[in-house]
């Protein structure tokens, strides 16, 4: 086998390994990703329901405690 052929299989072989690695890596970022994203959503969801929750509450004390409408 003439040595460029060699070498040529060589840097094959290399640049296989390199865009495994990469390929890995950037799985990872993704997967990474996903659950950053997947706790913010719950995050905002908590927050959501915690806002509603606020706004019920300030409702009803307003309803409870304002004063009545006057005479028109």
């Amino acid at each position: 086998m003439p040595e460029r052929d060699r070498n040529r299989g060589a840097e094959l072989r290399a640049e296989r390994v390199r865009w495994r690695d990469r390929s890995r890596d950037a799985s990872q970022a993704s997967r990474s990703m996903n659950e950053r994203l997947r706790k913010m959503s719950d995050q905002g969801s908590n927050l959501d329901k915690r806002l509603r929750r606020h706004s019920d509450d300030s409702e009803r004390w307003h309803t409870d405690w304002d004063d009545p409408p006057g005479p028109g």
